[in-house]
């Protein structure tokens, strides 16, 4: 989505909020009343590993920026145009990309050997992920506003004018092109696409998650995941800005009006549905999702039944961070750069921990016991969660 309808998104937002007389707030808002942070008596202790500064401040919003691990390293992009390679142990630069001429609005996506990001410009970079040197870069057509993925010898990147792009992992040429009409009114941002047995899954504003070939881009089927609903713009988001999730044999995929549904990939059919909405990643492990939802609410849901098993409803109206499994705990951040530590077995609270007044950016990444977390200072630290006695 361009900046003049996020423009267009701000202005609609205060006018139906103006409109609303004495009504109750949307969760847009919140409530009439400031909700309060929850008190918690921390039981765990979390410990900075390292920390290190990849680039200037990340204003949240411009840019859909997460970290990715693969190996003995973790790769982050910052939006002054640097990329660096970072020892996961010792937190050590191992090399570092930097453009200043180009503004990185998406990234990293990192496999086949190569480190990938997009720009504002509509530019797609492909980095050796050995040394940092630039393998190839390609012009798209609009504002790159996912990470792109590579599956052997597939890219795949969405813009946010609707368009998904199959390039080849060799050079960045592209191998073809799809185009979806975008609504009068979308979330900014897209969905991360993803590439699983020769099809490419991808979610839409329009709410439908399509299931396109990966060597041609030829459209096999649509899933309805959302209708448009309501009498105003907003009412009617329908966007998948959910990544989603690719585990066995199945999707996991939300939407920001609806439900949250498991998709059978082999046979081509909703296994389960539950009524969770979000716009946010979801984390998961052997047995269970969890979800953060629109207002703000956590979730763990059975992923073979897709029954909730308990909800956290402390965080409720706190701008919540996507999720993160680590271990036996579900960890989110609510806006100020404070992380709340769960307990996978009942979703109590554990544990706060500040970070400073620093929000976090895209998705945490988990390696073994250790995650990485990006902040609006362009700040990445690792860090592991410890028991009190």
């Amino acid at each position: 989505m361009n900046k003049f309808r996020t423009i267009a998104v701000c202005l609609l937002l205060v006018f139906v909020a103006a409109c609303g007389g004495k009504s109750k707030k949307t969760d847009f808002f919140g409530p009439d009343e400031k909700p309060k942070k929850p008190k918690v008596e921390t039981s765990t202790s979390l410990q900075r590993n390292w920390s290190r500064t990849v680039g200037h401040r990340i204003k949240p919003g411009d840019a859909v920026l997460s970290p990715a691990s693969l190996g003995a390293y973790v790769y982050a992009a910052a939006t002054n145009g640097r990329v660096e390679k970072i020892d996961i142990e010792s937190g050590k630069v191992a090399w570092a990309y930097y453009d200043k001429k180009e503004t990185i609005t998406a990234g990293v996506g990192v496999g086949g050997g190569l480190v990938l990001f997009g720009t504002s410009e509509g530019f797609v970079y492909a980095l050796n992920q050995s040394d940092g040197a630039l393998a190839w870069k390609t012009q798209l057509d609009s504002e790159v506003l996912s990470s792109p993925v590579i599956d052997g010898s597939l890219v795949v990147a969405r813009t946010g004018d609707g368009k998904v792009y199959g390039l080849s992992a060799f050079d960045g040429s592209r191998k073809w092109t799809i185009s979806r009409q975008l609504p009068k009114l979308t979330l900014r941002g897209d969905s991360r696409p993803v590439v699983t047995q020769g099809v490419v899954f991808a979610g839409f504003s329009d709410g439908l998650l399509a299931a396109l070939q990966a060597e041609t881009g030829r459209a096999l089927w649509d899933f309805p995941i959302s209708f448009p609903r309501g009498t105003n713009d907003i009412e009617r988001l329908s966007d998948i800005d959910t990544n989603p999730l690719h585990v066995g044999n199945f999707i996991y995929v939300s939407s920001y009006q609806e439900v949250t549904h498991a998709l059978n990939i082999q046979e081509k059919r909703i296994e389960w549905s539950a009524d969770v909405s979000s716009y946010h990643s979801m984390a998961y492990d052997a047995a269970y999702l969890y979800i953060v939802d629109k207002s703000g609410v956590v979730h763990q849901i059975d992923r073979t039944s897709g029954n909730k098993v308990w909800s956290q409803s402390a965080l409720r109206l706190f701008p919540v961070t996507a999720p993160v499994s680590v271990g036996p705990y579900v960890v989110v951040s609510e806006g100020d750069g404070g992380l709340y530590i769960l307990s996978k077995q009942d979703g109590r609270l554990l544990g706060k921990h500040a970070l400073g007044a620093k929000t976090i950016i895209g998705e945490p990444v988990v390696d073994s016991d250790t995650f990485f977390v990006l902040d609006s200072d362009g700040k990445l630290q690792s860090l592991s969660i410890l028991n009190r006695k």
